[in-house]
């Protein structure tokens, strides 16, 4: 049964053999249509592959050439060239340029191998050269030539200078070669095995294929003759011969590759090692005396070969030799029981750089270290004197816009509200100064709940806080002691403020309003609420430190609140200027002080303000008839009663008409808005450009920021 049934009737170790048996009955068909059609009928004998190379040149012994059984009984299909006379005709037949490339990978094998040729009759022992090259791809001729570079003395009659090598005048190296006809199937080997080693003699192999026009190359070197081939190893008759001799390579150098070298070794027949060893030196340029280690190659046996890569142009010098016995490469004149192994030595020149372009790169840095250094080194200059140079640019242009002063002109109008806890009348008396000077100089009309409630009749207070906490576009939270206690979720827990006015306190109910708004929109709440201190004040507590607003030291801080309050920069690093006159500022700060020194002589101030909330009696308030006011003195009375601000007595006289003689009032009072300034006309516009240096002393709505 053949092995392909016997494949497809095993049974499956899963499911059923039903869809297998289909498959095995179709894949034989299949299998057979295609035999059918691949192979004509007749003979398939004529299709077999025989070798047709026959000489009783036993040169040539291991050569092999391939025809077609069918073909096998024709005339020749190759012929050999068997002298260096008819070698060297046939390659001048050729225009060869001055020098061939190699040929490339996968084309040509070259093997340069040691045979040892025992005693005879005629002559002692002595070795050849086996030559062999394997071709691959078709080609048409091969030729092999052995061409001595150096020799340790005249015994070589390759390295001499004898009138044999002459032909026609012309020094001719030996030659061999074969030609081949179009019959003869690759891969196709020519050998010859009887060119003459010398031992310490340095050969040049060059396998030339035509018609691609390209060399293989081999150089190789052999040590003495009976270090190459110690007797027991070639004769395991010999008496009296050691059973485990020292033994040297030969070694050879493959430049098939252009970017590296084989390093291929020979032995005798029934030499065995571990591993063979080459040490690689190479000549110091400016002292031919000295050399250096570069390193070592090693060949794991029976590996033939290691590739040796990356050489620079230079004189080299190898040194192999094999690891047995347990010898060293090199004894100390003081080492005991050391034994140095033998070793095979080959000088060689590279004229050009053998590498790959990474090792290139590597090494052209080393060679010219110094000058990329210095290169380095002022283009690193370069770039610190570019970057210090850009630098000072950048800086003198950015003072140059520092120096550029913008006039802003305040053409919107700001409603913000004023979210204040009454700590006392004079905490009061900051934050209406507040009030008063961003009507005054930030073209801010501040929802003030003391002058609203005032001016409003029969009103709910914390249905007005509500009303305006949804129509007001800004929000001013005024930090304060008690300020502090109201956000201290703790101390609200048993305490509260005591009210000093005839309605309740509406800094928590604001606050709620405002973390509520933050939670929803956390986005858009930084660009709404801001915080401003004064001198006085306790820093901003860490629970609303938390929101990350704004915060403003007021009344230095002033014109960055004005900035933020008409969505403009406002950043530390912004200069901008006091739009405050001196005499207001320092009104303000009179007041901010006269609070810091009530603090300081009234220390226990806080605990009048600050009761438990047991402590609370309800106000009562009884119906009483209605206050009458006649004079302007009977209204400061009525508002010093209620804890309410007197009316501004700044009053047009066209009001004064109006306003009747007699009113009355319970809990607030009737009182006149500052409305926003009118727009001017052109000519207005062009008079007030000329008073504008005297304006400044008396403050505006404009800020100037420097950038």
């Amino acid at each position: 049964m053949s092995p392909f049934y016997t494949l497809c009737t095993s049974p499956m170790t899963t499911g059923s053999s039903k869809p297998l048996l289909y498959f095995c009955f179709i894949s034989l068909f299949f299998f057979a249509h295609v035999s059918s059609s691949a192979i004509p009928s007749g003979n398939t004998s004529q299709y077999a592959l025989v070798d047709v190379f026959h000489t009783t040149d036993s040169c040539y012994q291991d050569s092999v050439v391939k025809v077609k059984q069918a073909d096998s009984s024709k005339s020749s299909f190759f012929s050999t060239f068997t002298t260096t006379k008819e070698c060297s005709a046939r390659m001048h037949e050729n225009d060869f340029p001055e020098k061939l490339p190699s040929c490339p990978p996968g084309l040509i094998d070259l093997e340069v191998t040691p045979d040892y040729v025992p005693k005879s009759q005629l002559s002692w022992p002595y070795a050849n050269l086996h030559m062999s090259v394997t071709a691959h791809a078709p080609i048409d001729a091969v030729f092999l030539r052995l061409q001595c570079l150096s020799t340790s003395d005249g015994a070589d009659v390759y390295c001499s200078d004898s009138k044999d090598m002459y032909i026609n005048g012309v020094k001719e190296w030996p030659c061999r070669g074969i030609e081949f006809s179009n019959k003869v199937k690759f891969p196709a080997k020519f050998t010859y095995a009887c060119f003459r080693l010398t031992p310490y003699s340095v050969y040049a192999i060059n396998a030339t294929v035509l018609p691609q026009k390209c060399r293989a190359s081999t150089i190789i070197t052999s040590p003495g003759f009976d270090v190459m081939f110690p007797e027991i190893l070639v004769d395991p008759t010999a008496k009296n011969a050691p059973k485990d001799p020292l033994w040297a390579p030969t070694l050879a150098l493959d430049f098939s590759e252009d970017n590296a070298i084989w390093v291929r070794y020979g032995t005798a027949p029934k030499a065995e090692c571990d591993t063979i060893k080459v040490n690689v030196y190479k000549e110091h340029e400016n002292d031919t005396t000295k050399i250096s280690y570069l390193e070592t190659l090693t060949v794991k046996c029976p590996e033939k070969a290691v590739k040796w890569e990356n050489q620079a142009a230079g004189q080299y010098l190898l040194t192999a030799y094999a690891s047995t016995r347990g010898c060293e490469f090199m004894c100390n004149s003081t080492s005991r029981g050391c034994t140095q192994c033998l070793r095979t030595h080959l000088n060689i020149r590279l004229h050009e750089t053998r590498a790959s372009i990474p090792w290139l790169a590597v090494q052209k840095f080393k060679d010219h270290s110094y000058e990329i250094l210095i290169t380095v080194l002022v283009l690193f200059g370069i770039f610190i004197i570019a970057s210090l140079v850009g630098f000072a640019v950048y800086c003198y242009k950015k003072k140059k816009e520092s120096e550029t002063v913008r006039d802003i002109q305040l053409r919107d109008f700001i409603k913000p509200m004023i979210v204040y806890a009454d700590d006392s009348h004079l905490h009061t008396k900051c934050v209406t100064h507040l009030v008063e000077y961003l009507r005054k100089y930030a073209n801010c009309d501040s929802i003030f709940d003391v002058e609203k409630l005032i001016t409003l009749e029969n009103v709910t207070p914390s249905r007005w806080l509500y009303d305006q906490l949804s129509s007001a576009n800004k929000f001013i939270i005024v930090m304060s002691h008690c300020a502090e206690l109201v956000l201290d979720t703790v101390a609200s827990e048993t305490h509260e403020l005591a009210n000093s006015r005839p309605f309740g306190d509406l800094f928590r109910p604001a606050i709620d309003a405002i973390l509520s708004d933050v939670a929803a929109n956390p986005s858009v709440t930084r660009k709404k609420y801001c915080i401003v201190r004064f001198s006085y004040a306790p820093p901003v507590p860490p629970n609303l430190a938390l929101l990350g607003f704004p915060v403003f030291n007021l009344p230095t801080d002033f014109p960055h609140l004005t900035a933020f309050l008409h969505s403009l920069e406002y950043g530390e690093r912004l200069n901008i200027t006091q739009n405050i006159p001196p005499a207001d500022m320092n009104t303000w700060r009179s007041a901010a002080d006269e609070k810091a020194q009530f603090i300081i002589n009234n220390p226990g101030w806080l605990k009048d303000r600050w009761k438990p909330k047991s402590d609370q009696q309800m106000m009562e308030l009884k119906r009483k008839s209605p206050v009458v006011i006649q004079t302007e003195q009977d209204r400061i009375k009525a508002s010093k009663k209620y804890n309410l601000l007197p009316p501004k007595q700044e009053i047009d006289d066209e009001e004064e008409e109006e306003q009747p003689t007699t009113s009355t009032v319970v809990v607030t009072e009737s009182t006149f808005l500052i409305q926003p300034p009118k727009p001017r006309t052109e000519e207005e516009a062009e008079s007030s450009d000329e008073d504008d240096e005297d304006e400044e002393d008396q403050g505006s709505d404009t800020i100037v920021a420097y950038n």
